[in-house]
């Protein structure tokens, strides 16, 4: 709600599949409500408005005049994500980025710059922060049960999700590679759960699914921190078959240890092209996410994650490409 008791005005820039579901959180929230969005394909824009009965438009620029919109959600390809967010909140509008936040790190502080400058709400969509198991995992870690946290594991591996060859995230100069475009997600978790930023990572990568791809479909990053601390992060999507999915979560403390193994899922059905788990679930996630960026809209809480950890997530993945195309460990200075 703003400050009048209204929800508060929400306009979606980009009405690809990641927008679905900030539309499906959007319906059950009752502090904000869909007002607009907007697509550089008009007609899509226009078929998505009609659906969600809300305001439909060609350009940013019409969306931003909207004085209905009064907070931003960016699902966009991740090579437009810095000219938009200083073009979103410029026009004063509080934004949730889809990650990354930017596609360098030079980018993500020019973002987090322009925000702070107007002191409006910049979230990034680490949704991997809004899940059961991780906070779960953040909640054991907070108590004490397992002591200092030493290791952490993060396996995300799954099947070919992306649209076909000609998809903009196969190409390296537009998603910034797999560490950027998937990688940041495990690298946030992981930093996140260790309790402090790293400060090296190495990668590795893998074309699994064809040699002719530009980016590695499997990667796995070992990061270093300054603690003495590690984690690997692994994640693909070249699995076979193409919807397979497999979760591994593991953080090692000094007086215990936090294991979600694949089959936490509960019942798992098996079909012909995969297997798939039925626990009844419904998508908390994104709701969660929503409602913490609407939260730190109205100034009643702090962004999560905070600005500084959204950054450091880009750090690790530059570093992380830089890593791949070298072989070298590369280091990472404080985020910051």
């Amino acid at each position: 709600m703003t400050e009048n008791g209204t929800p508060l005005g929400v306009g979606i820039v980009g009405v690809g599949g990641i927008a679905l579901s900030h539309m499906a959180a959007l319906r059950e929230s009752t502090s904000a409500r869909l007002v607009a969005v907007c697509d550089v394909d008009a007609a899509r824009a226009a078929e998505v408005a009609h659906a969600e009965r809300c305001a439909g438009y060609g350009s940013v620029d019409e969306l931003l005049a909207d004085d209905a919109v009064e907070a931003v959600i960016v699902c966009t390809p991740n090579m437009t994500h810095e000219q938009l967010g200083v073009q979103v909140l410029g026009a004063g509008r509080h934004l949730l980025m889809e990650k990354p936040l930017a596609m360098t790190s030079e980018g993500a502080r020019v973002v987090a710059d322009e925000a702070a400058a107007r002191g409006l709400a910049l979230a990034v969509g680490h949704s991997h922060r809004f899940t059961d198991q991780s906070l779960a995992i953040r909640d054991i870690i907070d108590a004490g049960d397992i002591g200092e946290p030493r290791f952490a594991r993060v396996v995300m591996n799954g099947g070919w999700i992306w649209p076909g060859w000609q998809s903009w995230v196969l190409n390296p100069e537009l998603s910034g590679g797999h560490s950027l475009h998937n990688g940041v997600h495990l690298a946030d978790l992981a930093s996140w759960w260790i309790g402090e930023p790293a400060t090296s990572v190495f990668s590795v990568g893998q074309h699994a699914t064809s040699e002719a791809l530009q980016i590695h479909d499997y990667l796995v990053m070992e990061l270093g921190f300054a603690s003495g601390a590690s984690a690997v992060c692994e994640i693909s999507r070249g699995e076979r078959p193409r919807s397979a999915s497999y979760l591994e979560l593991t953080v090692v403390g000094s007086d215990g240890v936090i294991s979600r193994a694949w089959d936490a899922e509960g019942v798992l059905a098996w079909t012909d092209n995969s297997a798939w788990g039925v626990d009844g679930a419904g998508p908390r996630t994104f709701v969660r996410e929503l409602d913490a960026f609407f939260a730190a809209a109205r100034g009643e809480a702090e962004v999560v994650p905070p600005v500084s950890a959204a950054i450091h997530a880009v750090d690790i993945a530059v570093a992380s490409e830089e890593s791949l195309r070298t072989g070298r460990t590369i280091e990472i200075g404080a985020r910051g």
